[in-house]
This record gives structure tokens, sequence and C-alpha cells, in this order.
């Protein structure tokens, strides 16, 4: 089994009813590891002893993933549960560099070799039509019908819940598929922070949903 160092602080996310609870580790011991209530949007989670459940653990670049049973409660300043030390914990992937596959229509334009863009002044008639293969928050894959060359710079205009994301980046490997079109592997040379959080934020909830089948 994959050998876990809880600690103090750590977050926590419990998934009960497709719904996730956010938490933290309060304390650990040879017997459990305890954790604040479950809470989501300011809901309390109600749980009570005996009680199955899904977590979901983040340590530093890595995420993990086990069932436990609810063994008890204490209050320590806060009320706190008790869960059983897992039997079993799955290694889901390392954050920071986790690539997540997907397909996802998109638009791009090819700025060739001028990565720096007034994006107030983009024609969007110029826009061809790309597919997104897979995303993570260093970069992404698309497959477009044109061809690219190394090094050309894309702005690439995706959908991140219902919001239009704009993004430049930078080929740094492209292949021609069995139909002819163009896999380009993207590097986010001029991502901004808040641009990349919303981007890792998207991630997170694609990933949720592929650990629901696990």
């Amino acid at each position: 089994m994959i050998k876990v160092d809880f600690k103090l602080n750590k977050k926590l996310e419990i998934l009960v009813d497709e719904k996730y609870f956010n938490s933290n580790v309060q304390d650990v011991t040879e017997e459990y590891i305890a954790i604040s209530i479950p809470t989501n949007s300011g809901e309390y989670l109600p749980l009570s002893s005996g009680s199955i459940i899904d977590v979901i653990y983040y340590e530093e670049e890595n995420i993990y993933k086990f069932s436990s049973t609810i063994i008890g409660r204490k209050f320590e300043n806060i009320p706190i549960l008790l869960l059983a030390k897992p039997e079993e914990i799955k290694e889901i992937q390392r954050r920071r560099y986790v690539r997540v596959p997907l397909i996802k229509a998109a638009k791009y334009i090819n700025l060739k070799n001028e990565p720096k863009v007034n994006l107030s002044t983009i024609d969007n008639s110029k826009y061809l039509k790309a597919v997104i293969i897979d995303l993570s928050g260093g970069g992404m894959r698309v497959k477009v019908s044109e061809e690219i060359k190394d090094n050309d710079f894309l702005l690439v205009a995706l959908t991140v819940n219902e919001e239009e994301v704009l993004i430049v980046g930078q080929t740094k490997r492209r292949i021609k598929d069995d139909d002819g079109r163009f896999i380009c592997g993207l590097s986010f040379e001029f991502l901004d922070n808040a641009t990349r959080e919303q981007l890792i934020r998207f991630i997170f909830q694609l990933m949720r949903n592929q650990m629901k089948k696990i």
C-alpha cells in the first residue's frame, strides 16, 4: 500500500452523494485521522459513527484517494471527526504536472512569431476551428486543420465554465494524424497567474469527474 504522511492543516475533500465537502487535518494518531467538520458553501456535512466516506487528500504536489469510516467524534475548540486509518490509498497524479484528457471544441488564430497581441483588437473572423485533446496548467494539445510550424504562437479561445478564456501557447511539437490534421503541443509562455489558476480549477473539476469513476 502507498504510505502517506498525513500532516496537520493539510486539505481534504469528502465526497458524499456526488458532492465535495472541504475539510483539513486536525490531528493524527496511530488509530485515526482527526478532521474538521466538512463544509460546502456554509453547509455542514452531517456524518455519524459508522459512515463510510471517500476522501481526497492533498499533499504538496500529490493527490491521494482512499475510503474510510467515521469511528468517533471529539471537541477541541472545534468539533472534530475521527477517521479510521485507511487500508488502501491510491495516488491520483501530481497536481502541478497533471494533464487531463478531454475533447473540447475551441478556436484559434496563428500569431506565427508575434506572441504579443492586443486582445481588444482581435478580429473574430480570423479564428479557425480547433479541438483541445488535453489540458494542463502549463500547456495543451490541440488538433487543427492547417499546418502549424514549430515555435509558432497560437492564440486559443476556449470556454471554461461558460466563460471564454484566451491563451497564447507556443508550438513545441506537432504530428500529422491519419486524417491529415495536425496535433500540436502548446506551451503556455505568457500565461498570467489569474488565468493559470482559473485553468487549474477547471482541471480539478475535470479530475473530480474522472475520480468518481475510479
